[in-house]
């Protein structure tokens, strides 16, 4: 993964008694705090209050150096999103979107021949199996998918802002299989829709 800042450390235990840049520090305030390296992406965020809030947080004490770490580290932000944000329309635009009503999701010991989608986890198995309340969403995507970060991300960050929940989520190589309530079902299927096409 590129990052803004290199370290030289190995060890875990050193990093807290290294002196860190202004850098450094800011990628890691920043990193903990998504809605930030969004608003920084995006160009749309006081450059000067960001910076004051950073050095009261992380008792810094050069505003203008931290200033100038968030103005190159908003490029390095803006130029790494929209190289991702092309790489996951390209998945998307590359896949096909199935649904299918009445579905519940069942855990359990052992594996059900009659799931239309199974996982096995060290907890058991979860079928998605005919006869219940939910809906399944299914992309078929691009072999692609699996080299290609942030697609999976996109798709939840979305209906999570249109106040939607995903019950359960099963992705395996090119297919993604979404788990909604059966009366959001076609309106998650309606804004993947707008989204893949």
């Amino acid at each position: 993964m590129k990052r803004f800042f290199e370290t030289k450390t190995t060890k875990v235990s050193q990093i807290k008694q290294l002196p860190m840049s202004t850098a450094a520090k800011v990628e890691i305030y920043v990193s903990k705090r998504p809605y930030l390296k969004e608003t920084l992406a995006e160009d749309v965020i006081n450059y000067s209050a960001l910076a004051r809030k950073i050095c009261r947080e992380e008792n810094i004490d050069s505003e203008e150096a931290v200033k100038a770490a968030v103005s190159r580290y908003q490029e390095f932000i803006a130029e790494s999103r929209a190289q991702r944000k092309s790489e996951v329309e390209d998945i998307l635009d590359g896949s096909a979107l199935k649904v299918r009503s009445d579905i519940a999701v069942e855990k359990s010991g052992g594996y059900n021949s009659e799931a239309i989608v199974s996982a096995k986890t060290k907890n058991g198995f979860t079928n998605m199996v005919s006869g219940g309340e939910k809906s399944i969403i299914t992309l078929e995507s691009p072999e692609q998918l699996e080299e290609t970060p942030g697609v999976i991300e996109f798709i939840l960050s979305f209906l999570a802002a249109e106040n939607i929940n995903v019950g359960q989520l099963i992705s395996c190589r090119e297919d993604t299989h979404l788990v909604v309530d059966q009366e959001d079902g076609p309106e998650v299927l309606e804004l993947l829709q707008e989204r893949i096409n």
